[in-house]
């Protein structure tokens, strides 16, 4: 894997923690400016993933770096104007396949959620509303275990009322062959 870092003190920081990881080997970080300079290797890689603020300058470069025989594209934007300009970009050096998708981190804290059993009445045949005549069950047997407190547990995802960070937009396109 290549990966290339505008900033000399982040290209640091992954190579430590890419040694940390064991996986330093397989890795080659450089610093350069990937928007003016380019990748610095020319049709050999699969992918490439941009996370810059400019993406759509670094699109000729991209397509350069990917093999002749086509391959894939992946853009990260934080602002919907970004996307915009990156798929313009993409269109205008000959990607197809061009697709965004909106990232949301929603957090979903999981909880037991008491409900009790609502008081229907009996049925015209004289059953139990709810199905279930709990008085003909043990606890074992039961379909609710707490029926006979007329209420039921379980367990649910429960959103935050209020989102934690913010949205990002993934950007794909594929390297057109001809």
């Amino acid at each position: 894997m290549y990966t290339v870092e505008f900033h000399q003190q982040r290209a640091e920081k992954a190579v430590e923690e890419f040694e940390e990881h064991k996986v330093g080997h397989l890795v080659t970080v450089k610093t350069q400016d990937v928007c003016k300079n380019g990748f610095g290797v020319t049709n050999i890689a699969d992918a490439v993933f941009l996370d810059i603020p400019s993406p759509w300058e670094a699109v000729s470069h991209a397509k350069l770096a990917l093999k002749h025989e086509g391959g894939r594209i992946c853009s990260f934007s934080p602002c919907i104007e970004q996307v915009q300009r990156t798929c313009l970009a993409l269109e205008e050096h000959g990607f197809t396949e061009i697709t965004t998708s909106e990232i949301l981190l929603r957090v979903y804290n999981v909880r037991t959620i008491s409900l009790q059993i609502p008081d229907l009445g009996k049925t015209a045949d004289g059953n139990s509303s709810t199905g279930v005549d709990g008085g003909n069950l043990s606890n074992e047997d039961a379909l609710c275990p707490n029926l006979q407190q007329e209420t039921i547990q379980f367990k649910s995802g429960v959103p935050l009322k209020e989102m934690v960070g913010h949205t990002g937009y993934l950007t794909f396109a594929t390297k057109n062959l001809f």
